[in-house]
């Protein structure tokens, strides 16, 4: 008689053993039934001081009222990556069938090792998680130091540089991860210092892309590089694998905004980047002995601004090497702009525009045409490219300010442009470098003629790029030709 209560329990705990299985069977199959994640990318923010390991988590939920199926699950560098996953109790780079309960959620840990002290690595080790779901494909990105370094700000954010951080002089190289905002305190770069910029594309609150990897300089502060002939300062990417050595647009530029003054780079090496420099209006930067190249738009951008620059190479541009946007003052004393087509780049535009005036659009769309006076001055300068013409003087007749310009014993190259306003100018003579596909630009032979073929400045600039002295007939560009 007792063993019949049991019976019938044993009846009712089976039964609800099957309806649970029938409703486990339920699955949210839509093409819109997707996983939704605690982050979408895991950091592993500690900078490593010796060869080791770390661990972090993340969440992947099923916000759905019934089951869903995860088709796959798999770490994106498979087996070789330096990211190992452990998912649902699995140590496995890969796994298939995963079901998740209802509003339920499972944990996915990674663990990382990475030997800081290697200089093989790149500076930034990155990997993937991806899920696949309904046909759906979704990722969650793995990030990690793989060098020892200064890491400064966060990814895909603002950091706004404090005044204990703006005197860099490490031997270990800066590596810049987001938007570096330097606001209130000077930023001072000293001789020899790498900085790295990690590139890439952000996504403002509206959802519009903007280059990530910029360095910001605004009214109340100002950057000074301290670089020497033997220990110039280098802006770069973060990239340094061998593949990424001629890649331009890894990252977004310098950019110094409305107003800030007393702006000064000396001895630096500024490359890969979309727009090396961008100097707002009413900003001001002394720049000299510097290089700019391998930019996906343009090597220099000033609007309204005010340049003085002595010994700057500009080359391999996307766009324009030199844009002189909305008049401004500027003056170029033995520079050279150049072009040569051995990494892939498109010379979409001249090498140098100068314009006198600006459009302003409103939120609205209305337009409004601001002028300035352009004053601007060449002095023993090479403009020159594979275009019949590299210089565009843009004046509208129905814009009243002046383009002022003064191009004193440049080599330039030209088609339609008048002359006749140029002071004893070189035109569209090859300038014989050296090795532009070797990126070397030293005038080759006696015989180039940019050789003696300057003009005694009244401030004359002594040494070229390289150091050497410059004879009483100066050389045209920024090397003086040695035998």
């Amino acid at each position: 008689m007792n063993r019949i209560p049991w019976l019938f329990l044993l009846l009712a705990f089976l039964g609800s053993f099957s309806l649970n299985s029938c409703r486990k069977t339920s699955f949210a199959n839509k093409a819109d039934d997707i996983l939704s994640f605690s982050t979408d990318t895991l950091k592993f923010d500690t900078v490593f001081t010796a060869r080791g390991s770390a661990t972090r988590f993340f969440k992947i939920y099923n916000p759905h009222n019934k089951w869903l199926k995860v088709d796959k699950i798999m770490l994106g560098g498979g087996a070789s990556s330096p990211f190992r996953l452990n998912i649902d109790g699995f140590s496995t780079p890969v796994v298939n069938d995963i079901e998740i309960a209802p509003e339920d959620s499972l944990y996915i840990y990674a663990e990382v090792t990475i030997d800081p002290d290697d200089l093989d690595n790149p500076f930034i080790v990155q990997d993937s998680v991806w899920f696949e779901t309904n046909g759906n494909t979704q990722k969650v990105m793995l990030e990690a130091f793989g060098q020892n370094a200064n890491y400064i700000g966060r990814s895909n954010e603002v950091y706004a540089l404090g005044c204990s951080e703006s005197i860099w002089n490490d031997p270990k190289p800066y590596v810049v991860l987001g938007f570096l905002l330097i606001d209130s305190c000077d930023l001072i770069i000293q001789e020899g210092t790498e900085v790295h910029f990690q590139g890439g594309i952000s996504y403002t609150g509206d959802g519009i892309p903007v280059p990530s990897g910029v360095l910001f300089v605004t009214p109340n502060a100002h950057l000074e590089v301290n670089g020497t002939l033997n220990n110039p300062v280098y802006f770069q990417s973060d990239r340094i694998e061998p593949e990424f050595e001629n890649s331009a647009g890894q990252w977004g530029g310098i950019w110094l905004f409305e107003g800030s003054t007393g702006n000064k780079i000396h001895h630096a090496r500024i490359q890969h980047a979309i727009v090396g420099i961008r100097v707002d209006s009413s900003s001001t930067l002394d720049i000299d002995n510097t290089w700019v190249y391998q930019m996906a738009s343009s090597g220099i951008v000033a609007r309204h601004a005010e340049i003085n620059a002595e010994n700057l190479l500009v080359f391999n541009a996307g766009s324009y090497h030199l844009q002189l946007e909305h008049g401004g003052n500027y003056n170029f004393d033995h520079c050279t702009f150049t072009f040569s087509n051995q990494t892939g780049i498109s010379h979409e535009d001249p090498i140098l525009r100068i314009s006198n005036y600006w459009i302003f659009e409103d939120a609205i769309g209305n337009r409004t045409i601001l002028e300035n006076d352009a004053n601007v001055n060449f002095n023993n300068c090479i403009i020159y490219g594979p275009k019949p013409e590299e210089i565009v003087l843009d004046a509208p007749e129905i814009v009243n300010a002046s383009i002022n310009h003064n191009f004193n014993h440049c080599l330039i190259r030209v088609d339609t442009l008048n002359t006749s306003t140029f002071i004893n100018p070189v035109i569209n003579e090859d300038p014989l470098f050296r090795d532009p596909f070797e990126l070397d630009y030293h005038l080759d032979t006696i015989i180039s003629p940019a050789v003696d073929a300057g003009a005694i400045l009244a401030s004359p600039v002594i040494l070229d790029l390289d150091g050497n002295p410059r004879v009483n007939a100066p050389d045209i560009g920024c090397y003086e030709f040695q035998e």
